[in-house]
């Protein structure tokens, strides 16, 4: 009869460890895109604070997960948001940009990143994600982006044809 492990191996926990370390960084300049994008979103639609409300919510739960499993492998991230720059896969904020469409599309480009990022990873990792309820972690992420998306996409229909 062979034998499994409880724990997380050691090339398990790296794996999980960089993957979601990987997923906090992207989320923390996510987050700090979308707060920079929303006063100017929102100076020129009323209606943008009940989306803003539910985006930062969805981004919430996302960071509450990643956070739980980086716990769960006994990591805590230490570093700055200059520091997650360098790390993330997300361009840099181009803060000069006030037209609104530009904006959505810019935050819809990196949930796609995001997205291709947690497929490519789910594809060639799953694996080592199979333990540590890791997996099911990455699926609910995965469903909360593309959530994400529709919704920037429901947006930006209403910025591009309801001017």
């Amino acid at each position: 009869m062979k034998e499994t492990d409880i724990a997380l191996t050691d090339s398990s926990e790296k794996i999980n460890l960089k993957i979601f370390h990987q997923l906090l960084t992207d989320k923390l300049v996510l987050y700090a895109k979308a707060k920079e994008a929303a006063p100017k979103l929102l100076s020129k639609d009323d209606g943008g604070h009940c989306f803003f409300k539910q985006y930062f919510s969805l981004l919430n739960d996302v960071l509450t997960i990643v956070n739980g499993q980086i716990r769960k492998i006994n990591f805590n991230y230490q570093g700055s948001l200059t520091q997650g720059l360098k790390s993330s896969i997300l361009n840099v904020f181009d803060s000069s940009i006030n037209r609104s469409e530009c904006l959505i599309r810019g935050l819809l480009r990196d949930h796609n990143m995001i997205i291709k990022f947690i497929r490519k990873n789910l594809k060639h990792n799953s694996f080592h994600l199979n333990s540590n309820d890791s997996l099911d972690a990455i699926a609910e992420i995965l469903q909360l982006h593309i959530e994400m998306t529709w919704m920037l996409r429901d947006q930006l229909i209403k910025i591009i044809y309801f001017k």
